[in-house]
């Protein structure tokens, strides 16, 4: 019991810390919101893509936008921050637990990207009138939150970066979300980009949230691709890791 509510206060103020960052809150809850409404505008009403209307497709597009960024920014950047600092070395000699330390950054990251869906969710409910099935709304954001995994393996190759990961962090979240069809539909781009995106972790992830919609299930295909990526970046992680112990 004890373990757990010291868990809990850690994540608590893992919690209040990173919402006081008002860069992280703008660029990861705020810009999501503020493209879906600009894109509900300059888009007609009766706009589709492969069957789903534009304002449930870029609703979930926006949503993918948002958790990926959570998972590249917040763990990246921080992870390298607080490395700078010798936070880690200070932890293995305080009473904090490591592990419990990383493992309330997890869940805090997780509580976010889910009150950042469900605000998605509430926006296109009460701006754009959408009315998706329950079922679906809870698999969607379920199944996104889940397989964000593979962008937080992710996260901790550009929390290695030192200085550097905050602006890498963000120029490769960009790229991913543009070349992968999250701010456009991959539909729309040239024949030869629309064969690059579809082998991104960025498209193969969003296209769990377009397949829930437009045929009721996921493809086992984009699964394995973000379970292969997950594999590979965790293995970069691991030599970067030995790497800049070796260096140090």
């Amino acid at each position: 019991m004890k373990k757990a509510k010291s868990f809990l206060y850690l994540t608590q103020l893992n919690t209040r810390r990173i919402f006081r960052d008002f860069k992280y809150v703008l660029l990861i809850i705020a810009l999501p919101m503020f493209f879906y409404v600009i894109y509900s505008e300059i888009f007609p009403q009766n706009a589709a893509v492969n069957g789903i209307s534009w304002k449930e497709y870029s609703l979930i597009s926006l949503i993918c936008f948002g958790i990926m960024g959570n998972a590249i920014n917040l763990l990246g950047t921080k992870v390298a921050n607080e490395k700078n600092d010798n936070w880690y070395a200070y932890l293995k000699v305080s009473v904090i637990n490591p592990n419990a330390y990383m493992m309330s950054y997890l869940f805090s990251y997780f509580l976010i990207s889910f009150i950042f869906s469900v605000a998605m969710i509430l926006l296109g409910y009460f701006y754009n009138d959408i009315h998706i099935a329950f079922y679906k709304l809870v698999e969607i954001v379920i199944l996104l939150n889940v397989f964000s995994f593979a962008f937080l393996f992710l996260a901790l190759i550009i929390g290695q970066l030192g200085s550097a990961a905050q602006p890498i962090g963000t120029i490769v979240y960009l790229l991913l979300s543009f070349l992968g069809g999250l701010w456009i539909p991959v539909d729309a781009m040239p024949k030869h980009m629309q064969a690059f995106a579809e082998i991104l972790p960025s498209y193969r992830y969003g296209h769990i949230g377009w397949s829930i919609l437009s045929e009721g299930r996921i493809h086992i295909e984009d699964v394995l691709y973000l379970i292969g990526y997950a594999i590979l970046f965790f293995i970069i992680f691991l030599v970067l890791s030995k790497v800049n112990g070796k260096n140090k």
